[in-house]
């Protein structure tokens, strides 16, 4: 036995390796592991065991994926132990302050060719505080957690008492021995590179940068055999809000009061106006709501506490408190009122009772802002057709909404009782209601003219909501009901048609048509039937319609003068012509279809031989008398008062 042994110790002995690195310098808005970086490996007594450190040119830059390998092994023979380590230095461009983290990018050691399961060794037994891994800075008493980021890559973050520029990452194979109870046997842990995240510039409306989820928690009070206080920590920041998506944070059935806690630090400190949330369920165990007192958050600059918010006795409100009971997410928020770099929920249970938490997302964002304005009208007796995004304030659009696309949040009455009650800012017509998706629904009953204000609140997918107010002009209804109303050409001429199904206390319809929907001039007027209950027929032919567009309206005219308008027809004329009939008999009047006489300034007749044989500065509504004329060809010109002039040949028969 005692030969195997030593042979063995021998073989280990003729295996040491050393390694040393120089590399260049990365930088970006971000500060790397630059310049260079070092390796060493010893081993103690005599140094019996190997030690390697391999790729490390792999070390340098930013994390790319590529790792450098400590290699560390050792003998344990009955309380001896012959044991190796392995370290690598990494250097920063630029000094990091003291008490800000930096962070070095590893992957789980691996012992015997065997992943350690993070969650529960490094968590329930302690490698670091085993010194399996240790790690030092080149100025101060360092310390470092085990944290993860939105992708569940690990780290170490480190800090330090002092300033520093060098952070050195040693892997200690007699760390693992009573850990892992092994007599013989090789650890090894990949290094990717160091990170700090100080400089980073803050993005507007995007989370507060490069989250880390700390893997180890702040445990106490509960017997690490029985329980995992702590389950995928990742998830909490991984902006994924979905209820099968989240961290677990457990007590644990245990004899005395527990206290459980994750950590979530941010690369930078964030303003302190940005909002803290968190977006929680409970799990099927929490049955006494009044536990909800033993959790709260807190907001943290370095080792200095910011603000601290209760759940129970503040944040969840009594609007909250019903979806909690369901299981069903809420999500609370925050105004740390200064600036923070770490966020840290807490749980506290009693003695022998179970408590939990399920963290869905834990962050720290702006302010959403949204600001509303005048959505269309509506009118008694039509279905709305009005939605948020179209809201103007004097004409000009005046919808918008930060931070993300209007589509990405749910939209609510605020402060409505239901459909009709309101407690504050008004309210709406109860036959109307507001979709989630922004659109408006329903049909104004009688009575529910006039203008409404209300408020509407958005929410987005991690719970921040805002509110803005809006105003809706419900119009009273039409002195008619108007079945349809139709504008054909009929070849120069617009004909139109409406049919009512009911009048009540109606005069007259009046005529309206313009060419850019802005100006408007009555061009005719027919008498209604005052009160009817049956189908009721008119018609009306424009037949000097304008050239080009042609735009009309009934305007519907009530006894007392009161008006509604119809719907807008739209008639073009692009080959009008100016001068009909074409030929003209010496019988017959040339008529000019010109529409407004006041826009005219001058109307001319010309020969072929260039002569003005008729000119005139006044309307000629009943056309030109072509008596006089001999027969032959003529031109017709029209100016008119912008300078523009229309003209047209036709012939005299």
């Amino acid at each position: 036995m005692k030969s195997s042994i030593g042979s063995l110790i021998r073989k280990l002995s003729a295996l040491k390796v050393a390694a040393v690195l120089a590399a260049t310098v990365l930088s970006s808005q971000l500060s790397f592991a630059a310049e260079h970086a070092t390796s060493a490996s010893s081993a103690t007594s005599s140094n019996l065991a190997p030690a390697s450190v391999t790729k490390i040119d792999s070390v340098t830059g930013a994390p790319d994926g590529k790792y450098g390998r400590l290699n560390a092994s050792g003998l344990k023979i009955a309380v001896v132990t012959y044991a190796s380590w392995a370290s690598v230095t990494l250097n920063l461009p630029a000094n990091v302050a003291a008490g800000q983290k930096s962070y070095v990018k590893i992957k789980a050691p691996v012992a015997e060719g065997l992943s350690l399961d993070l969650g529960s060794l490094v968590n329930l037994l302690g490698i670091l505080q085993a010194d399996g891994i240790v790690t030092t800075t080149n100025a101060g008493t360092a310390s470092a957690e085990l944290v993860k980021d939105k992708d569940n890559n690990l780290y170490l973050a480190v800090t330090s008492t002092a300033s520093y520029n060098a952070v050195t990452v040693r892997l200690n194979f007699s760390g693992f021995t009573g850990i892992l109870g092994v007599a013989i046997g090789t650890v090894h842990m990949d290094v990717d590179a160091i990170s700090t995240y100080a400089n980073q510039v803050f993005t507007p409306c995007e989370a507060a940068g490069f989250a880390f989820a700390g893997v180890d928690p702040d445990a106490t009070g509960i017997d690490l055999s029985l329980v995992n206080p702590l389950q995928d920590p990742e998830k909490a920041i991984d902006g994924v809000v979905t209820p099968t998506n989240y961290a677990f944070l457990q007590n644990g059935t245990v004899g005395v009061a527990s206290s459980v806690s994750q950590t979530v630090y941010l690369g930078t400190p964030s303003p302190g106006t940005n909002q803290v949330l968190a977006t929680i369920s409970r799990p099927g165990g929490l049955l006494n709501l009044a536990l909800l007192n033993n959790i709260n958050i807190r907001a943290y600059l370095g080792t200095t506490l910011v603000s601290t918010q209760n759940v129970g006795g503040g944040l969840l409100s009594l609007n909250l408190l019903t979806p909690f009971e369901n299981n069903n997410l809420v999500t609370l928020s925050f105004v740390p009122g200064g600036s923070f770099d770490r966020i840290v929920i807490t749980a506290t249970a009693t003695a022998g009772v179970f408590n939990g938490l399920r963290i869905h997302e834990l962050s720290s964002r702006p302010p959403v802002t949204f600001t509303g304005g005048t959505v269309s009208a509506g009118r008694v007796f039509d279905p709305v057709a009005s939605n948020l995004f179209e809201a103007e304030t004097n004409d000009i659009p005046s919808f918008s909404i930060q931070c993300g696309l209007p589509t990405e949040f749910t939209y609510a009455l605020f402060e409505v009782s239901a459909p009709g009650g309101r407690t504050l800012a008004g309210t709406l017509p109860n036959t109307i209601t507001l979709n989630p998706d922004g659109n408006f629904a329903g049909t104004p009953a009688t009575g529910q003219d006039g203008t409404y204000t209300f408020d509407v609140q958005a929410t987005n997918q991690f719970g921040q909501t805002a509110v803005a107010s809006f105003t809706m002009l419900i119009e009273k209804a039409l002195p008619v009901t108007l079945i349809s109303f139709k504008a054909l050409a009929e070849g120069q001429t617009a004909s139109l048609s409406w049919s009512t199904s009911e009048e009540t206390n109606s005069d007259r319809f009046d005529i309206e048509r313009s060419q850019n929907g802005k100006n408007w001039a009555k061009i005719g007027s027919l008498a209604s039937h005052k009160e009817s209950t049956v189908n009721q027929y008119y018609s009306f032919v424009d037949a000097t319609p304008l050239r080009g567009q042609n735009l009309y309206r009934l305007k519907m005219v009530d006894l007392d003068e009161t008006y509604s308008y119809s719907s807008i027809e739209n008639l073009n004329f692009k080959a009008l012509a100016l001068a009909y009939p074409n030929p003209v008999s010496a019988s017959q009047s040339l008529t000019l279809n010109v529409g407004d006489w006041s826009k005219v300034s001058l109307v001319k007749v010309v020969n072929a031989s260039g002569k003005v044989v008729f000119e005139a500065s006044n309307a000629l509504l009943s056309g030109i008398s072509t008596r006089n004329l001999v027969a032959g060809a003529y031109v017709v010109q029209v100016t008119h008062t912008d300078g523009t002039i229309s003209s047209q040949r036709f012939v005299r028969q």
